[in-house]
């Protein structure tokens, strides 16, 4: 069994990330390489990082679990690729910064 890792995700109003289109509740697999910045599906363990990709006026945001092969940059913020990943629940603005003051506390 691989690990699972709680991420965050933010996406285009569309629920979109680079044209692909994601649905709350389901499971996507990437095949091929999995490479931080490059392949993969992309999210972050901490909250606040997601807004580096996505800006929090315009942008819609959700609670993830990343799994399967993973990859990290070396000297990175929280970003991860992974070739799965569950679009557990959308987050509404508020609630996104609540799970960020949360991620900090429990560090």
């Amino acid at each position: 069994m691989t690990k699972e890792i709680v991420t965050f995700k933010g996406f285009n109003k569309d629920l979109k990330c680079r044209d692909f289109q994601f649905e709350i509740g389901k499971t996507f697999h990437h095949d091929g390489k999995v490479e931080a910045c490059g392949s993969g599906f992309h999210a972050c363990e901490c909250p606040f990082d997601v807004f580096s990709y996505y800006s929090p006026a315009d942008s819609r945001f959700a609670e993830t679990i990343s799994f399967g092969i993973t990859d990290r940059e070396e000297y990175g913020d929280t970003k991860i690729a992974s070739a799965s990943i569950t679009i557990k629940a959308e987050l509404t603005l508020p609630q996104f910064i609540q799970r960020g003051i949360e991620w900090i506390w429990s560090k």
